[in-house]
């Protein structure tokens, strides 16, 4: 089997407010170990404070924890600039200064209606500057939020992720066909066997970002995922950090 890279999309660091099943990871050091572990190279990291307790409080432990680990890279949780929490002047030179390219949000946890009306030229903006922004299912961004959002914002690169565990694909597909910059995160894209494939077969392999949900979900069983995936090495390496590491490299902050 050829060697592969892999870039994920989908980690988070932290100790949740409510524990799960799984061991935390609490600090950027240990996630580096983890990664060596699972033969991962570079991922794109949250931290679990920017969900559970505050966007404010969890950016700044992200970036405490990432500092100097050139192997992670950063995502910010905002909230609505019209409160100016976390979005203010300035804002996007913060992020390049502390090696964050992409951006959360939660509505439901935070509280706040998520359209134009709220953040309308503030993502205009992002959609310009081709920043990526993660909308999370299992966290409560439904599939009708997703799809109302794409709408008014059209030219916005948004990645769905941590996908739930059913009927995803009548979800996905109409987003992949219609908006050029929609993306899909794979650590839940294949609890129905095929899905990638499918996609794949269907769409290309070129709008597909491989993830791993850790340590929410085990960072093994998706890099055998989708090294095991029937569809070409090209496209294995399109997903595990080719299609990442293209949008990062078109971010301008």
């Amino acid at each position: 089997m050829k060697e592969m890279k892999f870039f994920d999309a989908n980690i988070f660091i932290g100790t949740p407010l409510i524990a799960g099943v799984f061991q935390p990871i609490k600090t950027g050091e240990k996630l580096l170990q983890s990664m060596d572990s699972a033969g991962i190279e570079k991922a794109l990291v949250w931290h679990i404070a920017q969900y559970d307790s505050s966007p404010v409080y969890g950016n700044a432990l992200l970036v405490q924890e990432i500092k100097g680990k050139e192997r992670l890279v950063g995502i910010w949780t905002v909230l609505p600039p019209q409160s100016g929490e976390v979005i203010q002047d300035g804002f996007f030179k913060k992020m390049k200064e502390n090696n964050i390219f992409a951006l959360r949000v939660f509505p439901e946890s935070h509280k706040f209606v998520f359209n134009r009306v709220s953040f309308g030229k503030f993502l205009d903006e992002v959609s310009e500057r081709k920043i990526p922004l993660f909308l999370s299912v299992v966290r409560k961004t439904d599939w009708e939020k997703i799809y109302d959002i794409m709408s008014e914002f059209p030219s916005l690169t948004c990645v769905a992720c941590d996908l739930e565990n059913w009927s995803k694909m009548r979800n996905i597909l109409p987003l992949l066909d219609k908006y050029p910059n929609f993306y899909v995160e794979t650590s839940m894209l294949s609890v129905h066997e095929g899905n990638m494939e499918f996609i794949v077969r269907r769409n290309g392999s070129e709008r597909i970002l491989f993830g791993t949900g850790f340590p929410e979900r085990y960072m093994e069983s998706n890099t055998l995922e989708l090294m095991h995936a029937e569809i070409s090495y090209e496209d294995k390496q399109n997903i595990s950090h080719l299609n990442l590491e293209r949008i990062i490299s078109e971010v301008k902050l």
